[in-house]
């Protein structure tokens, strides 16, 4: 048993891919044959390529991430346990085992991602790439190793730290649970280097990362660690750099034919396609459990499904509702399916083609999620009343086609008259905003404010342990004395 487990370690630090032409189309390539790959220019394109192909893994953004983002919060909840979706119920009832496929999925990807980036970054040197190639190759890599550190270090704490290559069997030993804040100064380090080097466009070189990406992501890591001044000038630099701008009209944003548009950052790219899996499961996965209007029969939806309680949240009149979510649909033989089996999200509705997926891109970093970070770091480095922090809150709320939220408003319900009443208005506008994209359970454990959110939302509670998820059990029982599990479970 224990040589199974090695392999599903090594798997997660040692494998790595080729692609070909596009980063969408990908196949295996052998570690035996690395040395003969890692040479020309093209290489380290197709590698950089495949490295970006590790965000549309089940454990990152095809399904893992967003899902905890999502499910642990008081945004979404399981519309069945059938089949393989008892543990997706586990993780929404905070009854996370360390036996779970969702824990080990997350840890095997964005390890698997780790590796091919370090494998970059340890072999570009000796490449005969120009210098300009190489130069924004090694800033999308470090943008990724970051990306991907930043998932872990939120969803488990301390994990090990690699930023080279590994080898053998035996250095993957020689790793153990790194801190917290040291990871996240390496995160720090990669994006700073990453920012300097990327270029503020790309074209149609769609789904690469820019400046604005990295500026966008390490505002986000500010935050996280509550360095506000920093995350300040990082996102005011975004900003300013005039590259992005809301959509006039938030329905625009979630049509598949409209994406990459002005208010995307950084999205991963997904393609429908008849004759190759590059599509994105979204649509199929998150329409109610045997839903009847799709163009094929599926058993493969009830994922995130929209609470009462975010339903209720939405303010009268919010243009967001209409286009993020669906009470009811209407089934084949005429009746009306309502409550938890009828609700869904529909933000990632484009019609799938059966085995193809849908043509939805997936949105890490979008624009108005700037633009709610810059207010938030503004409001806490100081309390402004109706200053450039309450413009950006207001900028927001126009779009929804909502009331401004002043200071001393004549309406106690738009009066926002403290920072921590502002700290409130944030994360009223950035749940209803940004529901069903990932962010809910972060911004609250971001906050402090997970346990006393959800503790009362949950039947068997919250726990502040539970802030974090299990270490996968196999990656302890590979490595017990240097791998530990997190306290509590």
């Amino acid at each position: 048993m224990k040589t199974i487990n090695k392999v599903v370690y090594i798997l997660a630090l040692l494998t790595f891919s080729r692609c070909s032409g596009d980063f969408i189309d990908i196949a295996p390539i052998s570690n035996a044959n690395e040395q003969n790959f890692y040479n020309t220019e093209q290489d380290f394109l197709n590698a950089i390529y495949g490295a970006y192909s590790t965000l549309k893994m089940s454990g990152t953004y095809s399904d893992n991430i967003q899902l905890i983002g999502d499910l642990r919060s008081d945004n979404t909840e399981m519309g069945t346990t059938a089949s393989v979706r008892f543990p997706f119920y586990e993780l929404s009832e905070f009854m996370d085992q360390e036996t779970s496929p969702i824990v080990a999925n997350v840890w095997n990807h964005h390890y698997m991602g780790i590796r091919r980036v370090n494998t970059i970054l340890d072999r570009i040197d000796d490449s005969n790439a120009n210098d300009q190639v190489r130069s924004t190759i090694v800033a999308e890599a470090k943008f990724l190793r970051a990306l991907f550190y930043f998932n872990l270090v939120r969803v488990f704490g301390d994990v090990p730290l690699t930023t080279s290559r590994i080898l053998t069997v035996e250095d993957a030993y020689e790793f153990s649970r790194t801190a917290s804040n040291e990871v996240y100064n390496q995160i720090i380090e990669d994006l700073i280097a990453a920012e300097e080097a990327l270029p503020l466009q790309i074209g149609n070189l769609h789904g690469r990362a820019t400046k604005g990406a990295a500026g966008s992501l390490l505002g986000k890591v500010y935050l996280t660690i509550h360095e506000y001044e920093k995350a300040k000038i990082v996102l005011g630099k975004v900003i300013g750099s005039d590259q992005y701008d809301i959509l006039d009209n938030f329905s625009d944003l979630w049509r598949a034919e409209n994406k990459n548009n002005m208010e995307s950052i950084f999205d991963v790219q997904f393609e429908k396609n008849v004759t190759a899996s590059t599509g994105a499961p979204f649509t199929e996965r998150y329409t109610p459990y045997l839903y009847p209007h799709l163009p094929f029969r599926t058993t493969g939806g009830g994922y995130n499904i929209p609470t009462e309680d975010l339903i209720e949240a939405f303010e009268q009149n919010d243009l967001r509702k209409g286009a993020s979510l669906k009470e009811s649909y209407i089934n084949t033989d005429g009746s009306i399916v309502s409550g938890l089996e009828g609700r869904y999200n529909i933000k990632f509705y484009d019609m799938p083609i059966q085995g193809g997926g849908s043509g939805n891109n997936w949105p890490i970093l979008r624009y108005a999620d700037v633009l709610l970070m810059y207010a938030e770091a503004l409001n806490e480095i100081s309390f402004d009343p109706n200053g450039p922090s309450f413009d950006l809150l207001n900028r927001i709320r126009r779009r929804a086609g909502l009331p401004e939220k002043t200071f001393n408003h004549s309406d106690p319900f738009y009066a926002v008259n403290s920072q921590e009443e502002f700290r409130l208005a944030i994360e009223q506008e950035r749940r209803v905003e940004l529901a069903f994209e990932g962010h809910r359970w972060f911004d609250l454990v971001r906050t402090n404010r997970a346990v006393d959110v959800i503790n009362p939302k949950v039947s068997a509670g919250v726990q502040p342990h539970q802030l974090l998820l299990p270490i996968p059990l196999s990656q302890v029982q590979i490595n017990p004395e240097n791998i530990s599990q997190n306290p509590g479970y």
